[in-house]
């Protein structure tokens, strides 16, 4: 009997061999679709991960440099940057509400980048180093000599003017802010001597400069704010009182309580 009972239950094999492989075939069709889907979004994390993983270098970095400064500061993160060849300003994203001032510092982890020059409330605009109207008095950190540096624009050297053919000035001296003028405090890296000419018929020696912060590529900065004890300005009480590391921690507070506010939420 057992032939004729093969025979007989032959077609009804038949429909669920036929059924499971269609279905194994559906399966397996789904899961390539969702395992293409998944590499492909495992592929977008990756490139995003190298740019995180940069990030995350650069912030250690501008981190580990205000650890070094005597100063208190604030971390903020370029906004805009004004495509004016002529005028070489910046917007960041730290306004009043963070005790932002005018004639700020603006710092890089490397050295000055300019100061502020204009606030509102959640933003500000700083002018850097490199723009022809900006100046900034530095002094030779070899033996002390003082004089001011100006930008020269877009792509260009700075300039250390005023000093005679015969000044104490080398190649590879390193300007440090001097403090005067009551802008920025002592002893911030400001850039390095490049080059030197002293063209004949003139007074002065021609001196180009390189800036020590980069000023192309910094997407962090820090904003040096004032000391407790100054009367420049009197910082919101989630500044005046905490270093660094708490500052940033208030302003990711900060941050969050604006996202709520924008989002209607009491």
């Amino acid at each position: 009997m057992y032939p004729v009972q093969l025979m007989a239950s032959f077609p009804s094999d038949i429909g669920h061999w036929t059924s499971d492989y269609f279905q194994s075939r559906t399966d397996l069709k789904e899961q390539n679709v969702s395992l293409k889907a998944t590499n492909l979004l495992n592929s977008v994390r990756l490139q995003k991960l190298a740019s995180l993983e940069r990030e995350n270098m650069r912030l250690h970095e501008l981190l580990g440099s205000s650890f070094r400064l005597s100063e208190r500061v604030l971390v903020a993160e370029l906004l805009t940057i004004d495509s004016d060849p002529f005028s070489q300003q910046v917007v960041i994203n730290r306004g009043e509400r963070y005790a932002v001032f005018e004639g700020q510092p603006v710092l890089d982890a490397r050295g000055v980048m300019g100061q502020v020059m204009s606030v509102s409330r959640f933003s500000s605009r700083a002018i850097l180093l490199t723009d022809p109207s900006h100046a900034i008095p530095v002094q030779i950190n070899r033996n002390g000599l003082r004089s001011i540096i100006t930008g020269r624009g877009l792509a260009k050297p700075l300039q250390l003017e005023h000093l005679p053919h015969n000044a104490d000035v080398r190649v590879g001296d390193l300007l440090l802010t001097s403090g005067l003028g009551g802008r920025f405090p002592v002893g911030y890296p400001v850039g390095t001597i490049s080059a030197i000419s002293r063209p004949a018929g003139k007074p002065f020696a021609n001196i180009k400069v390189q800036p020590a912060a980069d000023l192309a590529t910094s997407r962090e900065v820090l904003l040096v704010l004032p000391r407790v004890d100054d009367d420049v300005i009197d910082p919101v009480d989630e500044v005046s009182e905490v270093d660094v590391v708490e500052v940033v921690e208030s302003v990711e507070v900060i941050d969050a309580i604006d996202t709520i506010e924008s989002e209607g939420v009491e």
